[in-house]
């Protein structure tokens, strides 16, 4: 049986693999409470005002920042907005 991690560290098995699609197959289909209605386009994750900032980085810089974010499990926007709330 696998063992299997999200990005967020959560473990789950081949088990809940299949516990899940059974649940998400069946009549009923899945009735997860934490899921709301869809909405098109990107999350706001910073507020209705913010923009867009573009950075060039190098590939070793990028794959630095890459490396970090994945360490910490955040995106590497968030850390870039963390790093900037920081200053």
């Amino acid at each position: 049986m696998g063992e299997y991690s999200d990005v967020t560290g959560t473990r789950f098995t081949d088990e809940d693999i299949e516990r899940w699609a059974a649940e998400a197959e069946s009549e009923e289909g899945y009735t997860g409470k934490h899921l709301g209605p869809s909405v098109p386009g990107r999350p706001v994750s910073v507020g209705a005002r913010a923009r867009p900032f573009t950075l060039r980085l190098d590939a070793a810089r990028r794959a630095k920042l890459d490396e970090v974010a994945r360490e910490r499990r955040v995106t590497p926007s968030q850390l870039m907005r963390d790093l900037i709330d920081s200053l």
